[in-house]
């Protein structure tokens, strides 16, 4: 049964209402879903179950950043305990998939036929079709690779290698300074590695507000790490071990990074959208090969959806989930109005850790209030002797409507939550005025945000008060 363009789920108890092709957390978010509600699916994947997070990305990453910290461990023990974590993880989580109601577990690379039919190629040569009313695509995304001239593959790192050494570079050159390239500069400067970043952007965590990336830079800095922006890594020369940069806009020149044994590439992603089919199915796919959705998680083509880093709205795991439960809404309840989809936040978790919710423009509009707080201000950084960090959030002037926030410091990554908590419920920021925040907390930061909002906010409320109220009055004399 069709009805707005997508295949409502029809299937008896003892047939599947979808095939999900991938097992990262957008994937395993629909098809545990469909299981806990009675329903059933059919989950292939190709590799390995998790998808990036736990295999490459935020699980063994994190374990890094935490580990690295132990001076009790040796640099390869921290390597070998994250590699032992990551694949308890991966092993716990196959365990899972394979014993959950519902879920009809298959490795192998998927294809789609059309018609709710897909073809998985097994692992032996052989194939089979499956078939269900309905298609989920999520499939994720690998490093997107960039030539740079003269460097040899057994000196260039993914996160897709990275985690599978066993001692750490001498010196690691990092390309971009995203989430992942700032993440392992302070994991891998504690681990005792010479450190350069290079990012072409004009500040790191380019998607960030500049003041995120400066406070970053310092405390990478101050740890040793050589961070050069505004440039990019051109060529690498083998017979000296020296990796060339050059500036991203105009002419100059940077000094060769010398001694190099290692660079780590980490300059966006790229979807695994080829090779599924899509191109006999009719999928729409933009540009850079992302599949296009709709708010509820639909493609063009009624009964396939997507979710994740395939589309057009992923780039991170927490996203990849929130998708998956938005199509699981929707094929367990069928064309029923849905909510528009929530801010989706971002955390990078150096030292310090950076978060940020919504759109933030570094110009601010005449119509917005930003409200800055240093978080250096509060006594719990005082206790803790932090003397870097802020909380920079934008409010709509008088109808104090939450626009964006940027958090840097201890906590960044829960704090964010609060905003965008209050962000999808539509709890506008003078409303927080009153609640109490626990003490000493780093959520005093946002007390002091609001405190700073209302104080502002007050006067003007007062003055448009008294003039309503005189007109008030002056209108009743009249009557």
């Amino acid at each position: 049964m069709t009805l707005r363009g997508y295949t409502c789920p029809m299937a008896s108890k003892s047939s599947p209402t979808a095939i999900v092709i991938g097992s990262g957390s957008g994937g395993l978010t629909a098809a545990i879903g469909l299981g806990r509600v009675g329903k059933s699916a059919i989950l292939i994947e190709a590799e390995n179950v998790g998808g990036d997070c736990t295999n490459v990305g935020c699980i063994p990453s994190k374990s890094l950043l935490h580990h690295s910290q132990n001076t009790d461990m040796t640099p390869a023990e921290v390597l070998a305990k994250v590699q032992e974590r990551r694949n308890y993880l991966r092993d716990h989580e196959t365990e899972e998939v394979k014993e959950a109601p519902g879920v009809d577990f298959r490795f192998g690379r998927a294809r789609i036929l059309g018609e709710g039919r897909v073809e998985i190629a097994k692992s032996d040569g052989t194939t089979e079709t499956v078939e269900a009313p309905n298609i989920v695509i999520a499939t994720g995304s690998r490093p997107r690779p960039i030539a740079i001239e003269g460097l040899p593959a057994d000196r260039t790192l993914t996160n897709e290698s990275l985690f599978e050494m066993k001692e750490p570079p001498g010196h690691l050159a990092i390309v971009g300074g995203g989430a992942i390239g700032v993440e392992m500069a302070t994991a891998f400067r504690r681990l005792g590695s010479e450190v350069t970043i290079i990012e072409y952007a004009p500040h790191l965590l380019p998607i960030m507000l500049p003041e995120a990336g400066a406070i970053v830079r310092r405390s990478l800095e101050a740890s040793g790490v050589r961070v050069l922006v505004g440039a990019g890594a051109s060529s690498f020369d083998p017979a000296t071990n020296s990796l060339h940069a050059k500036p991203a806009k105009g002419d100059g020149s940077i000094a060769p990074i010398e001694s190099v044994d290692a660079v780590l590439l980490s300059v966006g992603r790229i979807p695994n959208s080829e090779n599924l089919g899509l191109e006999q199915t009719g999928v729409e796919v933009n540009e850079r090969g992302m599949i296009v959705i709709d708010d509820r998680g639909r493609t063009n083509v009624s009964g396939i959806w997507a979710c994740g880093d395939v589309t057009d709205r992923g780039g991170t795991t927490h996203a990849a989930g929130a998708w998956g439960r938005r199509i699981l809404r929707s094929l367990v309840l069928g064309p029923v109005p849905i909510p528009d989809p929530p801010p989706m936040p971002g955390a990078v978790f150096g030292d310090p850790e950076a978060a940020s919710v919504g759109v933030q423009p570094v110009e601010v509009p005449a119509d917005v209030r930003r409200i800055t707080v240093p978080v250096a201000s509060i006594d719990r950084a005082f206790t803790d002797e932090v003397t870097e960090g802020v909380v920079i959030i934008d409010v709509r002037r008088f109808r104090g409507t939450i626009l964006g926030a940027t958090i840097v410091g201890p906590r960044a990554g829960e704090l964010i939550g609060m905003v965008s908590l209050s962000m999808k419920t539509g709890v506008r920021f003078h409303q927080w005025y009153g609640t109490v925040w626990p003490y000493p907390t780093y959520a005093d930061a946002l007390s002091k945000a609001v405190d700073a909002y209302v104080a502002e906010a007050m006067p003007s409320v007062h003055k448009d008060l008294v003039r309503w109220l005189g007109g008030k009055v002056r209108r009743t004399l009249k009557g």
